[in-house]
């Protein structure tokens, strides 16, 4: 039975012709020859329709998909945040409208620690939750992510058991690290389970049958997507991994616009610090150019005031009427000379004598000339400094300005509360990355005020009667001249002001210009 050149069988026919014995004549052999033909071309017309409807029913299932992806990017794209979209996609791929797959599970990459955190599930039910009516219409508003769906979401039993999972990437032979490593999608059996150890996801989450994909932007590898029908048992195929493909390069696509405009607005954000901060630094440096200036031409004439009244006060009996007058011009003309010396220490530049020093040195001596005021405010000290302390480079005198504004602002605050405690701990810490030590001045004063909080390192800001509020600025600007940093955070107790120095100073980053001394050549 041949026809084009192509053969489906041979048909054989016994009996012979009606003569016993006798071969066929050749009009029975055109016969058979002929039926022979009808029988290949009635076999090729009806392996032609199978194969046409095989390719209908296969074009017919790419285009439902393709149509599908079409609508699924459009709510891919309509968020701009990176929590909405991670429930958005799972919720899309587990929706009987949408991918149609049971379970889906994300699981992000983390480049520099070379781990794999798991960081939501979603089921048939939860997915219900943010997607009730299926899939929404072609140009449809945006769809709504309410936060109280991502957190019943994120709280459901099988999410919590998914962000329980973390694998390295590198060294583990789960499906997933193997997704992330190649960069290619994956079938998995359920045979691969039984194979994995008991603290695999695909044992601790009972994934049967199931697919991993990753998620790529620019030749990385951002999250990995599993799916499985552990509720059916339906095996998914060739063209279910293709779909689920072409969804995962466009949630790729999607997460990618995401980190891309959160950087975007990061960068803004810095931007706009940043200028205000100039700002900021322009207006101090008026204002500091200003207030030298008065400052220098009224501290000759008060120094005389304040002579004077001394001296007045000085001649006078303590039982005359005007002693106490004089006594108050001189007080209040020396408190003036302070704030005076206070906004010029403040407004010139002052410079540094960076040398060796040890922080426990600097702090004793702090806290022996503040020992006195400590004892009359009753206020106990708690010193805790850690016997490893390196030796530090900076100006140690400045530094022990610095520790005696903030124990003086600690005994005021605790002034009015009948005593106090007063801790001090110094330890090792690390700043920027690099070597470092830490000190930590706490009090029981009750805190800052909130609203006072983002203004107690500004000039000429304070809450006291008689203060400046230049302490706290002189202090924060020492601190920056030695590259490190200072915190300060309300605790239960009171405030405690966080100073982080630096072991080694960066020798390019200091300016020649607040120089004294250059840095030792062996340090």
């Amino acid at each position: 039975m041949k026809i084009h050149d192509r053969i489906f069988g041979t048909l054989s026919l016994l009996g012979g012709s009606p003569n016993d014995g006798e071969p066929f004549t050749p009009e029975q052999q055109e016969l058979y020859l002929s039926c022979g033909f009808q029988i290949a071309q009635t076999f090729e017309q009806l392996v032609t329709v199978a194969r046409l409807r095989q390719v209908s029913a296969s074009d017919f299932r790419r285009l439902q998909d393709l149509s599908l992806l079409y609508r699924i990017t459009q709510l891919l794209h309509s968020t701009m945040a990176a929590n909405e979209l991670f429930h958005l996609s799972l919720s899309l791929l587990v929706s009987p409208d949408g991918g149609g797959f049971h379970r889906a599970m994300l699981f992000m990459v983390n480049e520099r620690g070379g781990t794999i955190q798991g960081i939501l599930g979603v089921t048939r039910e939860t997915a219900g939750w943010l997607l009730p009516d299926g899939l929404p219409p072609v140009n449809s508003p945006n769809l709504p992510i309410p936060e109280d769906i991502q957190l019943a979401q994120r709280e459901a039993p099988f999410s919590r058991e998914v962000m329980q999972q973390r694998l390295m990437m590198a060294t583990s032979e789960s499906c997933l690290a193997k997704a992330a490593r190649t960069q290619k999608p994956l079938l998995i059996s359920e045979e691969f389970e039984h194979k994995q150890p008991p603290q695999s996801p695909c044992r601790q989450l009972h994934i049967g049958d199931h697919a991993c994909v990753p998620l790529l932007s620019r030749g990385r590898t951002l999250c990995v997507l599993a799916v499985d029908n552990a509720d059916s048992g339906e095996t998914i195929d060739a063209e279910r991994l293709r779909f689920l493909e072409m969804f995962a390069g466009q949630a790729g696509i999607a997460l990618d616009n995401v980190q891309l405009l959160q950087r975007v607005e990061a960068a803004h954000r810095n931007l706009r610090e940043t200028q205000e901060q100039l700002l900021q630094r322009e207006k101090l440096a008026t204002i500091g150019e200003m207030s030298a200036s008065i400052a220098h031409e009224l501290k000759n004439p008060l120094v005389s005031v304040g002579g004077f009244a001394r001296r007045l006060a000085n001649s006078l009996d303590r039982q005359h009427p005007g002693r106490p007058f004089a006594e108050i011009i001189q007080q209040e003309s020396e408190r003036l000379e302070k704030m005076l010396e206070d906004i010029l220490s403040f407004s010139k530049q002052r410079l540094l004598c960076i040398r060796e020093y040890r922080l426990q040195t600097v702090l004793e001596k702090a806290l022996q000339l503040e020992r006195g005021h400590l004892q009359q405010a009753d206020i106990q000290l708690q010193l805790d400094i850690a016997e490893d302390l390196p030796l530090l480079q900076g100006d140690a005198e400045q530094l022990e300005q610095v520790f005696i504004n903030l124990i003086i602002n600690a005994c005021q605050a605790m002034k009015n509360g009948g005593g106090g405690e007063l801790a001090i701990n110094c330890r090792r810490g690390l700043l920027r990355g690099e070597p470092a030590v830490q000190i930590d001045i706490s009090d029981t004063g009750g805190g800052i005020p909130a609203t006072m909080m983002r203004n107690i390192f500004n000039p000429f800001f304070t809450t006291k009667e008689a203060g400046t509020g230049l302490g706290l600025p002189i202090s924060h600007r020492i601190i920056e001249h030695h590259q490190g940093e200072v915190n300060v955070i309300n605790t239960a107790r009171g405030a405690c002001f966080s100073i982080t120095l630096p072991i080694y100073l960066n020798r390019r980053a200091i300016d020649p210009l607040q120089l004294r001394k250059p840095l030792d050549e062996k340090d």
